[in-house]
């Protein structure tokens, strides 16, 4: 029997991550996590213990910092560890998601669909527009301080990061000049099949060169390659919502993404999606006692 792999990023907020867990434990699912490095107080034993039935393995830990190429690493580092063993499904999702079905309703969609491909694209066929390009036509040095600018170093960096964007601009600089790949964006998160994920992996080096000073590219890398390869005519396709057709229930119309709280239960429950992003416990921990309690029904 096939097994899948889920692949967890995780930053903060035990109280999901732990619920999550025990929802995903699933003898055909096993679960690889990265804890990022900022977390200072995890316990690795305590976690491991939380499921029975899943095979848990912990990835190694870097320090991921949003926005920046750190965040395509980290995607790479979790494939890497996962294809050594060969999964029908990688799923990847963020430690503050949660199961919005049971995991063997999970596992059996995605055997039944074998060989689509999960990703995300905004307008798929229509031209990308100038502002994605700019992700990565330009060096987008010391990005990571554009939020991490507490101290007044960091805030001259951080200023030092827009002036130097704005001389590219007026330069004319086009790191995408040569590159005759079509750039196309949409959501980072994905539900990918073995070949594809093995494929993504031949291309480290490619991704390396063209990431490695961008912005936000985790939303470009593996749009960009699925579509300018064989992959792109097997994308799983059942409406305009590019959310829909990886299966996440992510709502970017209320927030930056909107964190679900018990007044949006009715509209969880409805949803045809397998994950939802995102929760908060300090917010409402209410939603995630009540998704957990509807997907752990014995």
């Amino acid at each position: 029997m096939n097994k899948q792999a889920i692949l967890i990023m995780y930053h903060n907020d035990y109280y999901i991550l732990e619920r999550l867990l025990k929802q995903i434990d699933n003898k055909n699912i096993d679960i690889y996590l990265h804890v990022d490095k900022k977390v200072t107080d995890f316990d690795f034993t305590y976690t491991k213990n939380l499921v029975k039935k899943s095979n848990i393995f912990f990835v190694k830990r870097m320090n991921v910092k949003w926005s920046t190429f750190s965040q395509i690493k980290c995607e790479l580092s979790l494939l890497k560890e996962a294809t050594s063993k060969n999964y029908s499904y990688y799923h990847l999702i963020s430690g503050n998601d949660l199961l919005l079905k049971p995991s063997t309703e999970l596992y059996n969609f995605f055997e039944k669909n074998n060989g689509k491909e999960f990703v995300a694209y905004n307008n798929i066929d229509e031209h990308t527009p100038e502002s994605i390009l700019e992700r990565i036509k330009y060096y987008h040095i010391f990005n990571s301080y554009r939020r991490d600018n507490k101290t007044i170093i960091k805030k001259v960096l951080c200023k030092l990061y827009y002036h130097l964007l704005n001389i590219q601009k007026k330069l004319k600089i086009n790191r995408l000049k040569n590159n005759k790949l079509i750039i196309k964006k949409g959501a980072n998160w994905f539900s990918i099949t073995n070949e594809l994920a093995k494929y993504v992996l031949t291309k480290e080096k490619e991704i390396n060169r063209m990431y490695r000073l961008s912005n936000c590219a985790d939303e470009i890398f593996l749009q960009t390659i699925v579509y300018n390869s064989k992959f792109k005519d097997k994308i799983y396709h059942e409406s305009e919502d590019e959310h829909q057709n990886i299966k996440r229930h992510i709502d970017w119309n209320r927030g930056e993404p909107y964190v679900f709280t018990i007044d949006d239960y009715q509209e969880l429950l409805n949803s045809s999606a397998f994950f939802a992003r995102k929760f908060s416990s300090s917010k409402d921990h209410k939603i995630i006692d009540k998704i957990y309690q509807m997907t752990n029904k014995k």
